[in-house]
Order: C-alpha cells, then structure tokens, then sequence
C-alpha cells in the first residue's frame, strides 16, 4: 500500500512512500494539551509500515530528562562553564513542550509485513539506507532569531545528545540527520548564543563525540586513519580559521558518502542484524556543520 495509517492513543502515523509522519496531541492531567507534527523521510526504506516503525510519544517530567541532557552517550558534558560570571548553563526541556518522541521499530511477523506493503526486501523487517531526516514541528514553542532550540537524541533511557542540523521557524521546526533511533526530545540549549566561547564550546563537544563514533566503527585501518585525519584538521582550525575547519568538514563528510555501502557500513535494520556506521558518523559530521555555522554567526556578530 502506498499509504498507510496506524493510531495510538493521541499519535497518529502515516506512511507514503519514503515518508512516514506523525500528528501528536497530548494532554496532562491539568488539561494543557501539547501538539506536534514529525516527520522522517527516509534513504531507501524498505517494509515502512506504521506498525514497524512504532512510533509513540508520551508527556515527561523535564526535571527527570535534564540530568540525561547534561552528560551525552559518550560521558561528555553537555554543559558550558562560562569564564565570566555567568554560571554553568546546560541543555533543558522546556516546559512548553514536555514531550517525548520515541522510534523503536519493531520486527512484525513475515507474513505480517510483507505482501502489499511496497519495499518489500523479502524478509518482512524494517530497513533503511544511510541516514533519514527527522523534523520536528510544534506551535507550543516560540521561534526567535538564532532560536535555542535542539532535536536532542537518546538510547532508550540513555543520555542525549545533540542531533540537529537545522532550525526554522513555524512557530519551531527542529530538523536533524540520523543513522539510528530511540528517544528524541525537543531541548533549550542556550550555549551557542551565550558568547562565542560557549559556540565554540558546543563545537568542541561534538568533535570529540564525532571522533569517539570513527573510532568504534568496523572499518579499514586505512579508512578510519583517514577520517580521523580530516577530523584533526577541523579541530586544529577551528578557533582559528573557521573557514578552512568547514573545508575540512565537507571533506571528511564526502569522504564518508563516497565509501557509503561499500568500505562502510550503510543499513539500518529493526532487528539489529547490522550496525549502520555510515549513517551515524554522517549524523554527527552534520550537526556539528550546524554547530559550525553558528559558531561563525557568534564570531560576526560578537
């Protein structure tokens, strides 16, 4: 079927084609009601139904979420010391929007799955190539200029870390590459628009998350050398020629999508057969261009 509809509780998901989307309406026990729109689009998917994707959201305590949001996957920390007294300022929920969106595709049986679904790989289970895009659109927040909004991602019951790569108003749309799933909550990071050191310092962080990710990857010695090579050089130029740390980033980034599906692992699966090393080196090299850009705004306009 090109289109399919699946309903639970206050989440409805479609799926057309290589998209699926999601109408959330949540409301407390206070009768506030909080609303969002998801989309994913993604590379190549095969057996996308509603049910596979299993997509549920649920309404959170954001005083139980922040400690997850000030230490990421790795044990690096999400916060930003300021050097002038300004105090310690982490990523937190807004609560605004205290909501949790979660992806935990699941393995359907065969016969289940298969058939009229479109994709079909044969095997009935959930895949996709590469990375899909995820955006995340709610009038319950406000946009402003260099909005301090997140799409912040997390291992069921893990820590987050920061996934984004584009932020746009209507009232905000929160957009972000992914090479795998679970959690993802919407998040006020303000380090980014504290000064340029906390831009910088968001940057950082996500070099070295980047770095930590190259080096647990299943690849060639000569590969992984390689990366890291680029890598090094966005560090050494970041707080020095932003410029010419992008340069180094686009490099390392083609080089990433030129050895997708061949020196490189590129498939996602739903049960875990295979690790999707492509799509999750390509999430963090993303984000952090994202982090990048900022960080050269903060530098233009100190």
């Amino acid at each position: 079927m090109a289109l399919a509809t699946a309903a639970s509780a206050q989440v409805v998901v479609t799926v057309n084609g290589d998209t699926a989307s999601a109408t959330i309406s949540l409301t407390d026990n206070n009768g506030t009601t909080y609303d969002a729109d998801v989309t994913i689009v993604f590379d190549t998917p095969q057996n996308l139904t509603p049910a596979a994707l299993n997509l549920t959201a649920t309404i959170i305590d954001p005083a139980a979420i922040d400690p997850r949001l000030a230490v990421d996957q790795y044990g690096n920390s999400n916060c930003y010391l300021s050097l002038l007294p300004l105090g310690t300022f982490c990523p937190t929920v807004d609560p605004a929007f205290p909501v949790m969106i979660t992806v935990e595709p699941i393995v359907l049986p065969w016969l289940f799955t298969s058939g009229f679904d479109g994709g079909d790989s044969g095997d009935g289970v959930f895949s996709f190539l590469n990375t899909y895009q995820l955006e995340i659109h709610t009038h319950d927040l406000v946009y402003t200029d260099r909005s301090p909004y997140r799409v912040f991602k997390a291992p069921i019951g893990g820590n987050f870390h920061d996934l984004t790569d584009d932020v746009q108003p209507g009232s905000v749309r929160v957009r972000g590459r992914g090479g795998a799933f679970s959690e993802f909550v919407v998040a006020n990071d303000p380090r980014s628009n504290l000064d340029l050191l906390g831009a910088e310092a968001v940057s950082l962080e996500k070099i070295v998350e980047l770095d930590t990710r190259i080096l647990a990857a299943i690849i060639s010695d000569g590969l992984r050398l390689d990366l890291l090579d680029l890598l090094a050089q966005v560090n050494a130029l970041l707080l020095v020629d932003l410029t010419g740390a992008l340069a180094a980033l686009d490099s390392l980034i083609d080089l990433v999508d030129t050895n997708s599906g061949t020196d490189l692992a590129n498939v996602w699966r739903a049960d875990h057969t295979v690790v999707n090393d492509a799509g999750e080196i390509k999430e963090l090299c993303e984000t952090l261009r994202f982090s990048m850009l900022l960080q050269q705004g903060a530098s233009a306009h100190p």
